[in-house]
């Protein structure tokens, strides 16, 4: 009888140990440090930072990686748990074995994978730039699985800005501050990454109010080389993810932050958020082009803390 008893005390205390094993594995996922995850065959590099409730930063998927907003948004982590992570085929995460699994709708599907691997029921997701196209898309395909939406000079693909956006380089084509990085516009063709860097430099000026100030203190931020083997497969006409249309499938409360001259991801789309995502608020940064962090800091980090906490 002994025996028997002592042999059901031993299993038991295995069976805790074992029962123990996995929520701590599960916790470690979101340990402080860089990570890695093996997801949907894409080899995916993270990094938290911070404490606090959890903030998803999206980066964007057309090769830029998320160095430039965990450098730029590292303010964050004093009140927030904050995970960055590079997308598909950028950075530090590796490339699908097909070019055509670039789409906005693959990195939807990896972000929900990641979210399932972090452990976490619902998220709070912050989006820049085509990063807000794909925090959008999983809040409009996955409602109950994103608590609050941040877009920050976000855009969608399936709105033709071809008429704002000229509009917008119009009004700055006599401004001297502007007048080289339009004309490097038409110039594109870039085979490495590193002539894609220079030519990101050449018209990086136009993504801000005033580039004289602004240049320089996002470049401490954004050293790392963009690769063009995503930009390739991004623009090779891969299906465009309708989202448009589908605005009012959102019910995560959303804060819609834009820049008031930012060209490629201009008010009106801001404005369209507004209207199409019942739940929404929108604010617009005077002086401020697509990077408000940088130029309008104090606001910027005000609003979005105000509303995440």
């Amino acid at each position: 009888m002994k025996r028997y008893f002592a042999l059901a005390v031993m299993m038991a205390i295995a069976g805790f140990c074992a029962g123990q094993d996995s929520p701590s594995r599960g916790q470690d996922r979101l340990a402080i440090g860089e990570h890695s995850a093996d997801l949907g065959g894409i080899h995916f590099w993270y990094r938290v930072a911070g404490r606090g409730p959890v903030l998803v930063v999206q980066a964007p998927g057309w090769g830029v990686g998320s160095e430039y907003l965990q450098n730029g948004l590292a303010q964050l982590e004093r009140n927030f748990t904050v995970i960055y992570y590079d997308t598909r085929g950028s950075a530090r995460s590796s490339r699908p074995s097909d070019a055509k699994l670039m789409s906005t709708d693959d990195m939807i599907e990896d972000l929900g994978r990641l979210r399932d691997y972090w452990g976490l029921k619902s998220i709070t997701v912050l989006g820049h730039s085509n990063g807000g196209a794909i925090a959008l898309g999983y809040a409009i395909q996955h409602p109950d699985m994103v608590h609050k939406l941040i877009l920050v000079d976000a855009c969608t693909e399936d709105h033709d800005f071809r008429a704002e956006r000229e509009q917008e380089i119009a009004a700055r084509k006599d401004d001297p501050r502007f007048k080289d990085a339009i004309a490097a516009m038409g110039t594109f063709d870039a085979q490495t990454d590193e002539e894609f860097g220079v030519y990101l430099k050449k018209i990086m000026p136009l993504f801000f109010s005033d580039p004289a100030s602004g240049m320089p203190r996002f470049a401490k931020t954004d050293t790392m080389l963009p690769t063009i083997w995503a930009r390739r497969a991004v623009e090779a006409g891969l299906p465009v993810t309708k989202q448009e249309s589908l605005l009012d499938h959102v019910t995560a409360q959303t804060l819609v932050l834009v820049g008031h001259d930012d060209w490629i991801c201009p008010v009106t789309q801001g404005q369209r958020f507004n209207k199409g995502i019942r739940n929404s608020r929108l604010v617009v940064f005077d002086k401020s082009g697509h990077f408000p962090w940088i130029e309008a800091p104090e606001p910027f980090f005000a609003e979005v803390v105000q509303f995440a906490k």
